[in-house]
């Protein structure tokens, strides 16, 4: 009776400290973690060219990675501004300095410029130094914006610093509209490293035709004229990664999509992420942007090249999508360029 008691007792005990100790493990774990943009990574990398003065880029990592939406090369640095560089910028008339970084490839990619309406820059741009002091870093190229082909890649990652000025702006205080963005930096930093490129894939996606499900959702809504009773004026576009690669033709006042259009055709990773989206067309005097219908997300390699797929899912009946391959013909043109 004592032992069967005893035993009892210790089960008891152990079911309140089992869940504590798996608890605690899983704290410790999380604390040990170390932030990704201070991770260094396998690749050696080799300062090439130089030119800094008083504005210095420390290169943290360079490292190749998939994340949620791309095979990427992701850069962390930080760039140190000195207190004396930053008066003698402003002395010229220098605001600003915008952070630029290039790699070149078979193609040579360059990280866009944040623009608000093509002329605007935030001042809550991370990439914006309307200071001195330190400011750390992370960018991520595209690996198929290179287009190399598959295996060991020697490339060169260009770091400069543009300066900006800004017109004399009345609008919201975090927008400044651009006066004068120079091409010449004011410092860059060059170095060299080496890269085992993935296979690319060149392909292109054809939406043979998409129907909005009408038990699900109501067209109706989609129509903002005064006193609209029509429907929504559809066309579909396709992204890979975060780049925005096609967008079909409109048809006004429809609730199905039935001309077939194919987009460009592109590189990309197959781990790549590749969005369609069935999108009302509704900017106007009374709308800003574009209504989202329907979003299909997935791999290129989700997609078949011998028959179309059929999805039906969420706000649409079906989409009809199939994958294009270039032909022969295509890649003679283009290996003749």
């Amino acid at each position: 009776m004592k032992q069967n008691l005893l035993l009892n007792l210790i089960a008891i005990l152990f079911i309140f400290i089992s869940p504590s100790c798996k608890e605690a493990s899983h704290h410790e774990s999380n604390a040990n973690q170390i932030p990704p943009q201070l991770k260094y990574s396998g690749i050696k990398y080799t300062s090439i060219d130089s030119l800094e003065k008083g504005l210095n880029f420390n290169i943290y990592s360079i490292d190749t990675v998939t994340n949620e939406k791309a095979n990427v090369i992701e850069v962390d640095f930080k760039v140190h501004l000195s207190d004396l560089f930053w008066k003698g910028l402003k002395n010229q008339g220098i605001e600003a300095l915008y952070i630029s970084l290039s790699c070149s490839g078979k193609k040579t990619y360059t990280s866009p410029i944040n623009y608000y309406s093509e002329k605007f820059l935030s001042l809550h741009d991370e990439f914006l130094l309307v200071k001195d002091g330190d400011r750390i870093l992370n960018y991520s190229i595209p690996i198929r914006s290179l287009e190399l082909t598959k295996g060991t890649h020697s490339l060169n990652l260009i770091f400069e610093a543009i300066p900006v000025r800004f017109k004399q702006d009345s609008l919201k205080s975090d927008l400044k509209e651009v006066d004068y963005f120079s091409h010449k930096p004011v410092a860059s930093k060059t170095i060299k490293f080496q890269i085992d490129a993935p296979e690319l894939i060149s392909t292109s996606i054809e939406v043979l035709k998409f129907k909005l499900n009408t038990n699900v959702c109501d067209p109706s809504k989609y129509d903002y004229t005064f006193g609209g009773t029509g429907f929504p004026d559809l066309f579909w576009d396709v992204q890979c990664g975060d780049d925005y690669i096609y967008h079909s033709p409109e048809i006004k006042n429809v609730i199905q999509y039935t001309k077939p259009f194919q987009s460009t055709y592109f590189m990309c990773a197959p781990d790549d992420k590749i969005t369609i989206r069935a999108v009302d067309f509704d900017k106007g005097p009374f709308n800003t942007q574009h209504d989202v219908i329907e979003t299909w997300s997935g791999k290129i390699t989700d997609l078949s090249i011998d028959q179309p797929d059929t999805f039906s899912f969420g706000n649409l009946e079906y989409l009809i999508v199939q994958r294009k391959l270039p032909n022969k013909a295509v890649d003679k043109r283009h290996k003749n360029k």
